[in-house]
């Protein structure tokens, strides 16, 4: 698993009216780590990953592909009526077959969906590898709890293996028709691995309409390490690229859908 307060988690669900006066059931998660929940970051650093997360998704979506992606919004509570006025963390509830597609460590689900994998792939690039995105698990395309390993090995709660588990997603990986279609460079171009990481494999599962995008994808324009143990904002901030890395016209990928 990933996440800040990964593991040790239990779990309440109760009913809240949202906004439209509708009654909605959400999830509470509170760690069973004292430790957890006697500092209270990591439930922030997982609100601040799914935030991350939730963002480079409307990346991806913008370059149409089959199954668009999401993250449900998540955010953490404090219990002023209990003692010790605890937090948790919490998020909407989903109803559906629960599906973990990938860890923080190279497991691969044995049904090996396109999307999930081609989306964490798609992380790495479009941060101009500085993030990668994995743990992606949930119902059907809407995920929750995901991890981030950042190249540093900082922030992002005990789950960012940092390059050991960049790696290891590298080493499992295997570029699917999604991949192709998004154009996404093959990983080990630049790990030079010995094996053949990011292996085309057959033409099963959801594929594109069309063979290849078109058009530019450009690089994101946030810095990652800004947000590394930095207490989490409303918005992720925006820079003009790495300050180490900035992305020439050769770094960036094409795509050919016309929404995007």
């Amino acid at each position: 698993g990933g996440g800040g307060v990964e593991g040790a988690m239990g779990g309440v669900s109760g009913s809240w009216e949202d906004d439209d006066k509708k009654d909605v059931t959400y999830v509470a998660k509170i760690s069973l780590r004292e430790e957890d929940n006697l500092h209270r970051e990591g439930y922030f650093r997982d609100v601040e990953m799914q935030s991350l997360a939730g963002y480079i998704a409307t990346r991806f979506n913008r370059c149409n592909p089959p199954k668009p992606v999401a993250f449900l919004e998540a955010f953490v509570v404090e219990l002023e009526e209990r003692e010790g006025r605890p937090v948790c963390g919490v998020e909407r509830y989903i109803r559906g077959p629960y599906r973990k597609h990938n860890s923080n460590f190279g497991y691969v689900s044995e049904e090996e969906r396109n999307t999930p994998q081609a989306f964490s792939h798609f992380s790495w690039h479009i941060s101009n590898g500085e993030v990668l995105v994995v743990d992606l698990q949930g119902v059907s395309d809407v995920y929750t709890d995901p991890q981030v390993h950042s190249v540093s090995g900082k922030g992002y709660g005990r789950g960012n293996l940092g390059m050991p588990g960049i790696r290891k997603f590298l080493e499992t990986h295997r570029c699917n028709r999604i991949c192709h279609y998004l154009r996404l460079p093959r990983c080990n171009n630049q790990f030079q691995a010995p094996s053949p990481i990011c292996r085309p494999i057959p033409a099963t599962g959801t594929i594109p309409l069309t063979q290849m995008m078109h058009h530019n994808i450009s690089i994101l324009t946030y810095d990652p390490r800004a947000l590394e143990n930095k207490p989490l904002t409303s918005t992720l901030p925006l820079l003009p690229g790495s300050p180490d890395r900035i992305a020439t016209d050769t770094e960036k990928t094409k795509c050919d859908c016309i929404v995007c």
